[in-house]
Parts: C-alpha cells; sequence; structure tokens
C-alpha cells in the first residue's frame, strides 16, 4: 500500500489529477460476491464506472425511522461490481456497510468521494512521489470516552488511540490514518479479514501498557482483522 503525495497544482495544470468534492448520494448493502474479492472493500455502483477505483464513504444520514443509522468515520471502498437497478448510489458490501452504519437501517444517506489519479503519467513528469506504507502493530479497545483529545465529546467509533512514537505531543489528534492487516502476532487463525480501514486518532496510548502502534476502536480493528487474535501486524499511512 503507498501513500501518493503531489504538487496539486501542478498535477492539477497537466490535467493528470482530477479531484471531486464530497457527493452526497445513498448506501445499500449486499452479501453475496464472489469471494476472491475483498467483502471488506467491495461495492456496486449505480453506474458501471471502470473498475478498481477507490471511493471514500462516509455516512451522514439515514433514509428511515431507525434510530442511530450512523456509527461515525469512514471506509474506502472498491468497485467490483455493476448494480443494475440499484435501491442506492453504492451497494455497499455487508461489512463495509457495517463500518459506517447500522445494518438495520438498510439504507443510509452518504457522502462520498473519488479522486481519480493518472499515476504513470504523472511520476513520468516528476509530479508525483509515493511513499510505502509503515508496518506497526494494532490492538483495540472498548471505551472511548473520555478521550485524550476530545474529552467525552463523542467522535464516533471509527477512531484510534496513538501509541508514544505517534502521539507528537499532543499534535497527533485529529489525524486520520489508513489501516490494512498484514498478518498475525500469534497462533489465532486467518487474523485477517482484507481491506483497509480510515480511523481518525482521538486518544493517547501510553508507555508502558500500550502493546501497539495503534490502539483502534473495536469497531475498527473488527473491519480489518479478527478481534480474537487481539493484536496484529499493520500497513498504516496517515492521510
Amino acid at each position: 500500500m503507498a501513500k501518493v503525495a503531489f504538487p496539486l497544482a501542478a498535477a492539477l495544470l497537466f490535467g493528470l489529477v482530477s479531484v471531486s468534492h464530497a457527493i452526497q448520494g445513498t448506501a445499500t448493502l449486499y452479501t453475496t460476491y464472489n469471494l476472491t474479492n475483498s467483502t471488506l472493500t467491495s461495492l456496486h455502483f449505480s453506474h458501471y464506472f471502470h473498475a478498481k477505483i477507490h471511493v471514500l464513504v462516509r455516512c451522514v444520514g439515514g433514509t428511515n425511522a431507525v434510530p442511530n443509522p450512523c456509527k461515525g468515520g469512514t471506509i474506502t471502498v472498491k468497485i467490483v461490481d455493476h448494480c443494475p437497478g440499484c435501491n442506492g448510489t453504492l451497494d455497499l458490501s455487508k461489512e463495509a456497510f457495517a463500518a459506517i452504519g447500522n445494518p438495520v437501517a438498510g439504507k443510509i444517506v452518504i457522502d462520498y468521494n473519488q479522486v481519480d489519479i493518472l499515476l504513470v503519467a504523472a511520476m513520468l513528469l516528476g509530479l508525483v512521489s509515493t511513499s510505502h506504507a509503515i508496518e506497526g502493530t494494532a490492538t483495540f479497545y472498548t471505551v472511548y470516552t473520555p478521550s485524550a483529545c476530545y474529552g467525552f465529546q463523542d467522535q464516533g467509533t471509527m477512531i484510534a488511540a496513538a501509541s508514544d512514537g505517534l502521539w507528537d505531543g499532543g499534535r497527533a489528534c485529529g489525524r486520520m490514518y489508513t489501516v490494512r492487516c498484514v498478518r498475525g502476532t500469534n497462533a489465532v487463525p486467518n487474523p485477517c479479514k482484507g481491506g483497509q480501514v480510515t480511523v481518525k486518532i482521538v486518544d493517547r496510548c501510553p508507555s508502558p501498557g500500550c502493546t501497539s502502534t495503534l490502539d483502534l476502536s473495536q469497531e475498527a480493528f473488527n473491519v480489518i482483522g479478527n478481534p480474537d487474535a487481539g493484536r496484529i501486524v499493520v500497513d498504516y499511512n496517515q492521510v
């Protein structure tokens, strides 16, 4: 996994990068997919866009009377199929839907973004540089307030606590990280679920009690890993 950084103005000038502002739409969920694709990063699009496009999705509201339709946070999903006759803009995998919304709601209002980069051409012009993801470890916790960054303010469930190496004297508060499970740290089978999750730093995980680079919320951990594993090896990038 790589993080892409570039001089945006220059790239836009050459027409190499298109950035879309958040678009409002709706999301539903489905449960039958090709097992060769990650169920945590798959979705149907109501219009047939090019496969492998990645979209950042956030729940912003409900479409019915089901209480608490949104969980907070965002999820990055990948187009793997067409959804003809769809009832929503995006038909998310059940796991992706559950990362940002309440599955009981069935259909939610979302904001979604796509950034389309002609990476190869931009690299040839020297406009794009890539930095590889950093490897670390992740655990999970279950009590989210009060937090070192936001006190008793609810920040949703796609959140994490930063270890001392990432805390940066408190400047880590509000930073966003994309996290992907790469393998286990113990004998628990199938520690990774595939896909990735984007989390917001809301707390500190201080030494010596902290045993990982990122202490994810239980919900965020469950998106990418098997909670029975307790601790997993991850790749992470600041976004």
